[in-house]
């Protein structure tokens, strides 16, 4: 599992906001001639900051999603998938779709349990906890986690994404794993579950589970550079682990390390190419490369594998064609942006936006 917020806060939701109005006002009382070039550059500056969670930030934009398989990787399809609060009660389901895929959208900050259901199959079910939330209240936080499920006769074994993983562990440090894995779940035992999982590694540093585990949670935390030799070492040990792939690209991105990301992120798709998630990432990151053929294609799976419901794929899209002057499919992608996200705090200047791009792309 890991949590997923997109464009951390940096500074002040006010100021960003007075920013956004007062280059949205130049950008609308700007003339054609001859200042066009600075009405293009004011409108750029307006779809950026627009992006940032100070602007939109709403109360139930967090999701969850998921990825449901056998031990062979197979996608197990029309499985019932629950999601139950705090209290046990179940709050959404939905069923896996064809390729194993399943959403939980408009969620609130909180705790959540997401339950595979199997009855009548010959799977064992699974139930994981996730806890959303949104650093500084801004944003939107998106969980994307993975179900590998046992059939009853292997029920003893543990199920991995990707291809099964084994190690001799000494039964001291998996002692220290299982205990650090309990207490991660406990939101005031995280420093001690990571202070185990580390001196499960000082008995045997290449414990896969071990480093995984503590370089995810470590992203979680937003600890970016402690993170990065952990999974760093992670996927020297397992070149095929997609959750540490992954973690590890997010990290790079924050530290604005936006090629060994795009790198981190590309084995991530090709390890799982149905996340939503990694799909994208890799495609933001492209975009700020200037590599915008490559993340077109990246942001238009993400788009597709969401069912054209991910508000992110949307707005990072409107971006891309604003920066290539394909106003016209700008304008389509904000309107659709507002059509997934209806109570988007800033919907009359984003009309305004896509009025102005509309414009644009007539003249």
């Amino acid at each position: 599992m890991l949590l997923i917020t997109l464009f951390p806060l940096e500074r002040s939701s006010q100021i960003v906001e007075v920013v956004v109005h007062i280059f949205f006002k130049c950008f609308l009382e700007s003339s054609l001639t001859p200042f066009s070039r600075y009405r293009t550059a004011a409108l750029a500056l307006v779809l950026t900051l627009c992006s940032h969670p100070a602007v939109l930030s709403q109360q139930n934009t967090n999701s969850i999603s998921g990825h449901v398989s056998d031990n062979q990787r197979s996608p197990v399809p029309n499985l019932r998938v629950e999601l139950l609060n705090e209290v046990d009660s179940v709050i959404q389901t939905v069923k896996t779709d064809g390729s194993g895929l399943f959403i939980f959208r408009k969620l609130s900050d909180g705790s959540f349990q997401v339950r595979v259901q199997t009855g009548g199959t010959n799977y064992v079910s699974q139930t994981k906890r996730v806890e959303l939330t949104r650093p500084h209240g801004f944003g939107a936080a998106f969980e994307e986690i993975e179900f590998v499920l046992n059939t009853n006769r292997s029920a003893a074994t543990t199920g991995k994404p990707g291809v099964i993983f084994a190690q001799d562990v000494p039964d001291q440090a998996r002692k220290l794993y299982q205990k650090a894995s309990e207490l991660i779940e406990k939101p005031d035992k995280r420093p001690e579950a990571f202070a185990t999982l580390k001196s499960a590694l000082e008995i045997y540093p290449k414990y896969f589970d071990a480093l995984e585990l503590l370089g995810t949670e470590q992203v979680k935390e937003r600890q970016y550079e402690p993170a990065i030799p952990v999974l760093t070492k992670a996927l020297e040990v397992n070149s095929r682990a997609y959750n540490s792939s992954f973690a590890l690209g997010v990290a790079q991105y924050n530290l604005k390390q936006l090629q060994p990301a795009i790198e981190s992120f590309r084995r991530a798709v090709l390890l799982n190419d149905k996340s939503i998630n990694a799909n994208l990432w890799l495609g933001i990151a492209l975009r700020q490369t200037s590599k915008l053929d490559e993340a077109e294609a990246s942001l238009r799976k993400a788009d597709q594998l969401a069912d054209s419901k991910l508000p992110d794929a949307h707005w990072q899209l409107a971006l891309l064609f604003n920066q290539l002057k394909r106003y016209r499919e700008a304008a389509d992608e904000l309107e659709i942006f507002l059509k997934v996200q209806p109570d988007a705090r800033d919907a009359e200047l984003i009309k305004k936006l896509i009025k102005k791009l509309r414009q644009e792309d007539h003249r």
